[in-house]
């Protein structure tokens, strides 16, 4: 398959290393200017699971990279992952120059899906989120990969004619099958856009508790702190449910409605393990600004519901240092 990565950070770099390696033709799109940076590749120092093994990836990889693309270069997928609140600032980019190509969004989505669809109909484009992540310096990615990408079709359960939900279907297992061909295991999910705002609302009280630790590997090292952002998590949860989400169908949601003291352990257990700190560990460091964006966007969300969050304005002061401390 004819694939091209809109976007050149770490997630696209990681899975654009990963189609490549099952035999997709991979081009990734970058900004004029910034291909230069791109003439010798990027250095990998990556944890795979890729077909449920681990592996440790420490090799030079040397995409085709173009500052441009049109209709006419045949593109049989775009993989397009960018900041959650850029999607609709690239999309006429993207809808203008597809050509037949089917569109994924893969990343992060709080304002919904009405927005795609001044450009793109709903039997054009699929929806994901990655399971991985890291930080790249000096030229290397720094990182891992798992074994599992999150993915739903455009539809999002909701009444549509039949012909664009067999569409929108066909487009989901397309990509699918890309994945699984690279080892890693689709999580479809029947409401996408739920999904999506579900998991991007649990992020926030880990990234208010990373920012008050001055850091996520202090973080995850004290039981105080974790159970503190727990505590603030219940208030997430009535945000989401507020949004008409039934949290009980969304995992991320679980450890916030659970008694704190077990989420707690578990928690610990799960965010200071190797692959979840390769990929959570860098990120404040590496896009303050995005983290900033997501907690006022889901607290700001969540006074115009009219859900009382103390706990988490309790971070604020926290949240607003991150870009200070990130150039320190």
């Amino acid at each position: 398959m004819k694939i091209l990565f809109f976007g050149a950070g770490v997630i696209n770099t990681l899975y654009a290393w990963a189609l490549s390696e099952s035999g997709n033709d991979v081009t990734m799109y970058v900004r004029p200017g910034k291909e230069k940076a791109w003439e010798n590749g990027i250095r990998l120092d990556v944890i795979s699971e890729r077909f449920k093994k681990k592996k440790y990836v420490r090799e030079q990889f040397r995409p085709k990279v173009t500052t441009s693309f049109k209709a006419e270069d045949g593109y049989d997928l775009i993989v397009e992952s960018v900041k959650h609140y850029q999607t609709k600032e690239i999309l006429p980019l993207i809808a203008q120059n597809a050509g037949n190509a089917l569109v994924l969004f893969f990343n992060n989505n709080w304002e919904g899906l009405d927005f795609i669809g001044a450009h793109l109909p709903k039997t054009r484009y699929a929806l994901g989120m990655p399971r991985a992540g890291g930080i790249i310096a000096d030229g290397t990615l720094d990182g891992a990969i798992t074994e599992n990408v999150m993915l739903g079709d455009s539809t999002c359960g909701r009444d549509e004619p039949a012909d664009v939900k067999r569409i929108a279907r066909e487009n989901l297992d397309k990509v699918a099958r890309v994945f699984e061909e690279a080892g890693i295991t689709p999580n479809i999910q029947e409401n996408m856009e739920h999904w999506y705002w579900a998991h991007l609302a649990s992020t926030v009280p880990w990234i208010s508790g990373g920012a008050k630790a001055r850091g996520f590997t202090p973080f995850v090292k004290n039981s105080k702190a974790i159970r503190e952002s727990l505590e603030a998590g219940r208030e997430i949860v009535e945000i989401v449910k507020a949004r008409g989400v039934d949290v009980t169908k969304v995992q991320d949601m679980q450890m916030y409605m659970a008694p704190v003291w077990i989420s707690a352990f578990m928690t610990k257990l799960f965010i200071g393990g190797e692959v979840s700190m390769k990929i959570s560990s860098g990120h404040g460091a590496y896009a303050p600004e995005e983290l900033q964006r997501i907690y006022y966007d889901v607290v700001n969300t969540g006074k115009q519901l009219g859900i009382a969050t103390p706990k988490l304005d309790g971070f604020k002061k926290y949240i607003d240092e991150m870009s200070e401390i990130a150039k320190k």
